[in-house]
């Protein structure tokens, strides 16, 4: 018979962290050609630094020719945002497209705060005005949509980059944990089907082999020895109550036997006319049973007090003999 290879549990875990990683980064990968193909021939997304070249044209070709009463925001890219001070020094915001948190950045960046925020590293450009006025010019280098109707509908590129790496890891890592889980449920299923065969003491439709799991085979195999154990007690038990039933059959045979002869022997002396009521009385087989019993248990205590007391006394005597000699070695 051919040796089954079996593989340990560890193997088994090992093989699923493996297989693991390995479908994460199949899954990263996927995502990153994804979103290459999309910026390169989708034409839903313009290069990440489209907002750099777009805020530095404004600020060397389109700002410099205007003032604070002249400033036109239809001229500059939708990729640009700007905060409009009224002097190089000052915090009065005159006009900005930013919303609160990248206002708030572009005003630690004017007062030379460095903090770390959330997100994207945001980059400036100033650009002084022809009446002194200072527009503060912020990008970064975010992959933006080319379509500006989408910038504020939809997340960012980057962020749907986020999500969809998410999605498809969580996913290799479900897809991998349901393999494994499946493995295992096979596995723990033959052992859960012997040990019910055992319960029921139904071992002829138990089967105690087939795991590819060396630890579960080696449990198949002990509930195999138990099986076995159990068989034979079984056995030896069905053999026992099978001799007492056949002791008790006998016995009863033998107590009916005498009983019936004595019940005959009765009843023939009971025709004899020549017999007083008292003697008829005596003949009957309760009168019989009240004499043959306290005969038969006396006979039976005094063969246990002659036979007992000499084999005591014997047994006795070896084992002070057995003593002894223990003693001396």
């Amino acid at each position: 018979m051919e040796k089954r290879r079996l593989t340990s549990l560890r193997s088994v875990l090992l093989q699923y962290l493996v297989r693991t990683a390995l479908a994460c980064l199949l899954a990263d990968d996927a995502v990153q050609l994804a979103d290459l193909l999309w910026v390169q021939n989708g034409g839903l997304f313009l290069p990440a630094n489209q907002a750099a070249q777009a805020c530095q044209k404004a600020a060397q070709d389109v700002l410099p020719g205007m003032t604070a009463a002249t400033f036109d925001e239809t001229q500059l890219d939708s990729l640009c945002r700007y905060a409009l001070f009224a002097a190089p020094d000052s915090s009065e915001v005159l006009a900005t497209n930013m919303d609160a948190g990248h206002l708030q950045r572009a005003m630690e960046n004017r007062q030379g705060k460095n903090r770390w925020h959330f997100g994207y590293t945001q980059y400036y450009m100033t650009s002084k005005l022809q009446d002194g006025t200072v527009c503060l010019l912020q990008f970064d280098y975010a992959v933006p949509y080319a379509d500006p109707a989408l910038r504020g509908v939809l997340p960012d590129m980057q962020t749907v980059h986020c999500i969809l790496g998410i999605l498809l890891l969580v996913g290799a890592v479900v897809w991998s944990t349901h393999r494994t889980g499946r493995f295992l449920t096979r596995e723990t299923e033959k052992l859960t089907a012997a040990a019910q065969a055992v319960a029921r003491k139904d071992l002829d439709s138990a089967v105690f082999s087939g795991a590819k799991v060396r630890e579960y085979e080696s449990t198949l195999q002990a509930l195999q020895t138990m099986g076995d154990a159990l068989t034979g007690s079984l056995q030896k038990q069905w053999a026992m109550e099978q001799r007492q039933r056949e002791q008790i059959i006998q016995l009863s045979h033998k107590l009916k036997t005498p009983l019936t002869i004595i019940e005959g022997n009765a009843e023939l002396l009971a025709e004899d006319d020549g017999l007083t009521a008292e003697q008829i009385q005596g003949l009957t087989v309760l009168h019989s049973l009240n004499n043959f019993i306290p005969v038969t248990i006396g006979n039976i205590l005094g063969g246990m007090v002659f036979v007992g007391i000499p084999c005591y006394f014997i047994y006795k005597k070896k084992w002070q003999k057995y003593h002894d000699d223990a003693k001396t070695a």
